[in-house]
């Protein structure tokens, strides 16, 4: 029987998992990584725990917390009625079509009816108030040349912040100086605790600014400027600095994180996507459990291959097409969600867990 599933968890929670299995009450945080369409292999298992209520328990709350696309599935999970509005968030960002046409300006403005459409006004109500989950937003706000909407500048400093990044782990925080948007009367721990850039509390009048930010791409997407609440600038995608996992969430804590991962590879920040060897800070996963979809489940997808943001580009002339291999995807994907329930519930993830 193939398995369609990878589990791989870091030093401090192989053993717990391996001798007890995955207890729901266990996970303090679900972090969701940045990376465009690639998380439409990610909806089955997203609708899984939504449906179960796997993360919500009597044992403390729980933290959401993600970049651009991740975060916009929190968002949708820690809503009134997180499957439609999950299901919103699918439908609007895999119907946008964009042509040759199409500047930054008119691409912030699809993005922006997109996070008007998943995020409802009582869904606002719910997140802010949410009696089991914290939600912890990633974005940043662009330094000096970054915050320019000229593309010469702006390029010409992407550019600049990519050799220097590629020099100095980190480096890129330099250009641009993380802002984390949380939920909830209190920072989360991880913001009290080490955090280099700034947080600001999630309200009425600035999530769905933060919504736009955090998926605000640099030279594709404009900018967010003046957020309600958060320090003047232009804010961009949250992925730049924290792409999928570049934090340690539970700093002291004896929890587990839960990442919902693509791939096996973690990749920090967005621009060491090309520098193979550069891995997220040390001690950031060290409770970690990363579950991936395996290459089996890979094989079942058009072309054998992820969904990814350049379909855009290749199917600019087919966007029927696009669409149906991201509604493809996202439906192969109830696979997942069905299979990790069953490991998990039988405890088969004891043996299929591996180091991290």
């Amino acid at each position: 029987m193939k398995q369609y599933l990878e589990y791989r968890a870091g030093p401090a929670v192989l053993d717990m998992i391996r001798d007890e299995g995955l207890m729901p009450e266990r996970i303090k945080v679900f972090a969701a990584p940045a990376g465009g369409p690639k998380w439409f292999v990610s909806v089955g298992l997203d609708r899984a725990l939504m449906r179960s209520r796997f993360l919500q328990h009597d044992r403390g709350r729980v933290l959401l917390v993600g970049s651009s696309a991740g975060a916009w599935r929190c968002l949708t999970m820690a809503s009134r009625d997180p499957a439609p509005a999950h299901e919103r968030l699918r439908i609007s960002y895999s119907r946008n079509v964009f042509t040759q046409r199409d500047t930054a300006e008119s691409i912030g403005g699809a993005l922006k009816r997109n996070v008007k459409e998943f995020l409802r006004d009582e869904d606002i109500d719910s997140i802010l108030g949410h009696p089991n989950f914290t939600v912890a937003v990633h974005s940043v706000r662009a330094k000096g040349p970054a915050a320019s909407e000229r593309k010469t500048v702006q390029g010409g400093a992407l550019l600049t912040g990519a050799l220097y990044n590629a020099i100095v782990p980190g480096g890129i925080t330099a250009f641009f100086e993380r802002v984390v948007f949380f939920s909830g009367d209190s920072e989360p721990e991880f913001l009290r605790c080490g955090f280099r850039g700034r947080s600001v509390r999630l309200t009425r009048e600035n999530i769905r600014a933060a919504a736009l930010a955090t998926g605000s791409l640099p030279y594709i997407i404009a900018g967010v400027r003046y957020i309600p609440g958060a320090p003047d600038g232009t804010y961009r995608d949250g992925g730049l600095v924290d792409y999928q996992l570049n934090q340690d969430y539970m700093p002291g804590d004896g929890g587990v994180t839960l990442f919902f991962h693509y791939q096996e590879r973690i990749v920090p920040g967005w621009f060491d996507k090309r520098i193979p060897w550069r891995k997220p800070p040390k001690g950031s996963i060290d409770r970690v459990l990363q579950v991936y979809p395996s290459s089996a489940f890979l094989d079942m997808l058009p072309d054998g291959r992820l969904p990814d943001r350049e379909d855009f580009r290749r199917y600019v002339d087919a966007p029927a097409e696009r669409i149906r291999r991201w509604d493809v995807a996202a439906e192969k994907s109830e696979i997942l969600g069905t299979e990790f329930l069953n490991d998990v519930e039988s405890g088969a993830i004891r043996r299929l867990v591996k180091p991290l």
